[in-house]
């Protein structure tokens, strides 16, 4: 015998129509209705019932100022090279296309613009010297499909300001949203590095590459709601957004990061692969330019850069400890080949091999104590006190570094360390230490052991100021540089207090 609920209504009497059937409203459909009426009521509920199952939302494009700052720039770029002829011919396109939209014939808007970024494309490839500029006809290929990709990603962008696309045809949108996230980064990078070069030269030219790619990642592919998809699903999962709600899917997140880790790097072997193994400073750029991009990937991981991978909290922060420690031991090493003792080595006043030791000292522990406070790992009076430690080795191997008296430079780190020594003793023993100034206050003031950290690293903060403004009377060539310095200890102490 089937069970009651696949029996059918027939065979069940004890289930009434009511909870059988949706509950309608007044205005239900009758079997009197004259067909006006007839039609008239299907027209009245058939968007209602597709609103509720349709998962889009018709609204405007919320990332106009995102797409703004990547392709306006680009654009500007492509008229200077098309010259008089791609801007006579993208304004009266334009004009036309006004015109027939003010005339409320949408389609004919929407198209007019669509011809008037063709026509201008054919233009900028007769006008402009793409392939006599690069003396290259690959070259010239290359450069001329920018181009082109460019000016469709401009339409692209143009078409998500049509209401009438967003209602007629809601799927489209929805892409054309995808294709301009997943696809301008490649594009503007290269755009904004291209104008770049010709401005300044070859020199460098893979490491503003490398800034430009970093720059529209973060802004592209750190994870976005879409504009057309409804809200409700956010309820669902604790508050937790679906991965169908983020704008770009996995297979779009991941070719965005293999683009930051390795078009720099790749852009600088192509242009450089004469000379890439010429010299150490050489070798020390080949590894600045994949671990750079790598360190910062680690970092955009902290807002959800690696979703992708994997959804465990404490499996994405092991990654980033193991693979962020390594990476930032080989950026300090390379940065102290390629650039400290390359450019600053005249200000270091030890004599080696004395200097690489303090020098690493003052590097890596910085690094290790920005990136501990960037992993949220000072969270705690404990973690508060080894950071300051840490923050007053590293101030006083830097001060030995650039000169500062040996006696001061160790006298106020050990005072300071004994001093802390001492407090975590206490603070083990009792964790709060509270001084009622008077009794009879009504807001008693209370000392923590942060607030006393913070005090010694201010302390010792002022001293160097105050010897870096001495040394600017009697030593101006190292003026800039101290206070530099200076400037990062009180950093350091800021990043305390914060704590």
């Amino acid at each position: 015998m089937m069970p009651p609920e696949l029996q059918p209504r027939l065979f069940r009497p004890h289930i009434t129509a009511s909870t059988s059937e949706p509950t309608q409203s007044s205005s239900s459909y009758s079997p009197h209705m004259s067909p006006a009426s007839t039609r008239n009521f299907i027209d009245r509920a058939t968007p209602t019932s597709r609103s509720n199952n349709s998962r889009f939302s018709p609204s405007s494009f919320a990332y106009n100022g995102r797409i703004a700052i990547a392709l306006v720039p680009c654009a500007a770029f492509l008229l200077d090279l098309g010259g008089t002829p791609v801007v006579a011919t993208l304004t009266i396109g334009l004009l036309i296309s006004y015109i027939v939209d003010s005339l409320n014939v949408k389609f004919g808007g929407f198209l007019g613009i669509w011809m008037s970024l063709l026509a201008a494309q054919i233009s900028f490839f007769f006008s402009s010297s793409l392939f006599s500029s690069f003396n290259s006809v690959p070259l010239g290929l290359l450069a001329a499909f920018l181009c082109a990709q460019t000016t469709f990603l401009i339409g692209c962008w143009t078409s998500l300001q049509f209401k009438w696309l967003q209602l007629e045809n809601p799927s489209i949108v929805v892409a054309l949203e995808r294709l301009l996230f997943a696809c301008v980064p490649f594009t503007a990078s290269s755009f904004f590095a291209w104008a770049t070069i010709s401005a300044v030269g070859m020199n460098n030219s893979s490491y503003y590459f490398l800034l430009f790619a970093c720059v529209f990642y973060w802004i592209f592919a750190i994870p976005r709601v879409s504009s057309f998809k409804t809200k409700q699903e956010v309820k669902y999962h604790g508050g937790e957004i679906p991965d169908d709600s983020f704008i770009l899917g996995q297979l779009e997140s991941c070719f965005l990061s293999l683009n930051l880790m390795f078009m720099p790097l790749l852009f600088h072997v192509a242009s450089h692969y004469s000379v890439i193994f010429s010299s150490a400073a050489s070798v020390c750029d080949l590894l600045l330019l994949f671990f750079i991009p790598f360190l910062f990937q680690l970092y955009a991981s902290t807002r959800g850069g690696l979703w992708w991978v994997t959804k465990d909290s404490h499996q994405l922060q092991s990654i980033r400890i193991v693979n962020g420690a390594i990476a930032m031991v080989i950026i300090v090493i390379c940065l102290e080949i390629r650039v400290v003792f390359r450019s600053f080595g005249k200000y270091i006043q030890v004599p080696p091999p004395l200097n690489y030791l303090l020098v690493t000292t003052t590097l890596l522990g910085g690094a290790a104590g920005a990136g501990a406070s960037v992993l949220g790992m000072i969270s705690s009076a404990l973690s508060s006190a080894f950071f300051t430690a840490l923050s007053v080795i590293v101030s006083s191997a830097g001060a030995i570094v650039v000169g500062f008296p040996v006696l001061v430079s160790i006298f106020l780190p050990v005072a300071q360390l004994l001093l802390l020594l001492s407090l975590i003793t206490s603070y083990l023993r009792f964790p709060v230490v509270k001084f009622c100034c008077n009794k009879t206050s009504r807001y008693p003031s209370i000392v923590t052991m942060e607030f006393i950290f913070c005090v010694c690293v201010a302390v010792y903060s002022a001293s160097c100021s105050c010897w870096a403004l001495f040394c600017s009377v009697f030593y101006k060539e190292k003026c800039a540089l101290l206070l530099c310095i200076c400037s990062s200890w009180k950093l350091n102490g800021y990043m305390v207090c914060n704590a």
